[in-house]
C-alpha cells in the first residue's frame, strides 16, 4: 500500500498540511521549524515515500487526498444579495451528507467562501472541492489545480470537469408566460441582466414559447436589458430602463401591461420606480419575477408573484454531487454533466389583468 502524507503526519506528530508543505516545497502559508523540517524528511525517506507523478491524472483520487483536505470553497466574486440564503442552505446539505456518508471527525468538511487571494495555491490550500455560486468561472491558475467543481446555475460551453445544476430555466419562464397569459396580458417586457447570458436567454425564449403557444406574436416580448458591470450600479440602470419604457413618447398602447424580472432584487427597484412615476401595481402595471428568496418576494408592497426555485434541494443535489466527484479516481469519469430541477409559481398581489384602455 503506497505510503501518504498521512501516515508521515502520524509518525512525526505534526498535522497533513504541514506534512504537504514540506514535501512539496510550497509556501502556503503554513510555517514550519528547521527541526520539524528535517524530521519530515527523515520519515519520508524511511518509508519510502513516493509522491505522485505528473503523468497521473492531477484529479485523482489519490493525489486530491495527499492535499490538506480541511474545507469546501464557496466561490462568489458577485456576492449577491443571494449568497447568505445558499450558504445556509450549503450548510445544510453538507451536514445531511456527512452524516449520509457516516464521515468521520477527520473527514467532515466545513464551508468557507473563497476571495481572488485563495485562487492561486488552492492545491495547498486544503480544498476539498468548490460550489461556484457564480457564473464568472475560475480563473485559470485555480481551474488548472483540477479540483472538483459544482457549479449552481449555468453557462454555455462548460468544462467537461464540471457539473452543473440549476432550475430548468425554460420551462419555468414558459409557466410563468402561462399564468400571466391567463391573466389577459399580451405585451409584456423582460428586464434582466445582460452578463448573465444562458440564464436569460432560457427565460426569455420560455417566455416566448408560451406566447407561441397561444398562437401570439412573440414579438409582444420585449427584452429589456441592463448590464451592472457599467458605469451606472444596477438600481439606476434599472430605474432608467423603467423610465425609458414608459417615457411619456411611447403611445400607451404600446407599452407593457405586465414586467417579468429577472429576480425580487430587480422587482423591487421597478416597483419603487412605477409608483414614482405615478403607476399602480398591479392596477396599472403587474410584475412578476424569478428566485423567491425567504424575506424578499413575500414582504414587498404589494407583495410578489414568483417562480419559486427550490434552493434547499438545489444545494442538496450540489452537495451529493461534489462528494461523488471527491471519490472518483479522475475527474474525467463524471458522465452526467447538467442536472436540472423544477420550480414552482407563487402567485401573490402583484399581478392581476391588465387595464382596460
Amino acid at each position: 500500500m503506497a505510503v501518504t502524507l498521512k501516515d508521515i503526519a502520524e509518525r512525526t506528530g505534526v498535522s497533513p498540511s504541514v506534512v504537504s508543505t514540506v514535501l512539496s516545497g510550497r509556501d502556503n502559508g503554513t510555517f514550519v521549524s528547521d527541526s520539524t523540517r528535517r524530521k519530515v524528511l527523515q520519515v519520508a525517506e524511511l518509508l519510502n515515500y513516493t509522491p505522485v507523478r505528473s503523468g497521473r491524472p492531477r484529479g485523482s483520487k489519490r493525489l486530491r487526498r495527499q492535499r490538506a483536505e480541511h474545507f469546501i470553497g464557496v466561490w462568489d466574486p458577485d456576492h449577491s444579495s443571494y449568497t447568505h440564503h445558499y450558504i445556509q442552505n450549503l450548510q445544510v446539505a453538507l451536514q445531511k451528507q456527512a452524516a449520509k456518508a457516516q464521515l468521520e471527525a477527520e473527514d467532515d468538511f466545513g464551508l468557507r467562501l473563497l476571495t481572488s487571494d485563495d485562487l492561486p495555491r488552492l492545491d495547498a490550500r486544503g480544498v476539498m472541492g468548490i460550489i461556484l455560486l457564480s457564473p464568472t468561472l475560475l480563473p485559470r491558475e485555480a481551474a488548472s489545480a483540477s479540483i472538483a467543481c459544482v457549479m449552481i446555475g449555468e453557462v454555455d460551453s462548460p468544462s467537461r470537469e464540471l457539473v452543473q445544476v440549476h432550475p430548468d430555466e425554460f420551462v419555468s419562464a414558459r409557466t410563468l408566460g402561462d399564468y400571466i397569459w391567463g391573466l389577459g396580458h399580451r405585451r409584456i417586457a423582460f428586464l434582466a441582466p445582460g452578463e448573465r447570458a444562458r440564464t436569460t436567454r432560457q427565460r426569455f425564449q420560455g417566455l416566448q414559447s408560451s406566447w407561441i403557444t397561444h398562437q401570439a406574436d412573440p414579438k409582444l416580448i420585449v427584452p429589456a436589458q441592463y448590464d451592472s458591470v457599467k458605469t451606472l450600479n444596477k438600481r439606476e440602470q434599472v430605474r432608467r430602463v423603467v423610465r425609458n419604457i414608459f417615457a411619456p413618447e411611447v403611445p400607451r398602447q404600446s407599452q407593457p401591461t405586465a414586467l417579468v424580472c429577472y429576480d425580487e432584487s430587480v422587482a423591487s427597484v421597478v416597483a419603487q420606480t412605477l409608483n414614482e412615476m405615478g403607476k399602480r401595481v398591479p392596477g396599472d402595471v403587474s410584475i412578476a419575477a424569478f428566485n423567491d428568496t425567504p424575506g424578499h418576494a413575500e414582504d414587498m408592497i404589494p407583495s410578489l408573484t414568483t417562480m419559486r426555485q427550490p434552493v434547499d434541494k438545489i444545494c442538496e443535489i450540489a452537495m451529493e454531487q461534489l462528494y461523488l466527484m471527491h471519490d472518483m479516481d479522475s475527474l474525467s469519469e463524471i458522465t452526467v454533466h447538467d442536472i436540472t430541477v423544477g420550480t414552482e409559481l407563487i402567485v401573490r398581489s402583484s399581478c392581476a389583468a391588465p387595464p382596460v384602455n
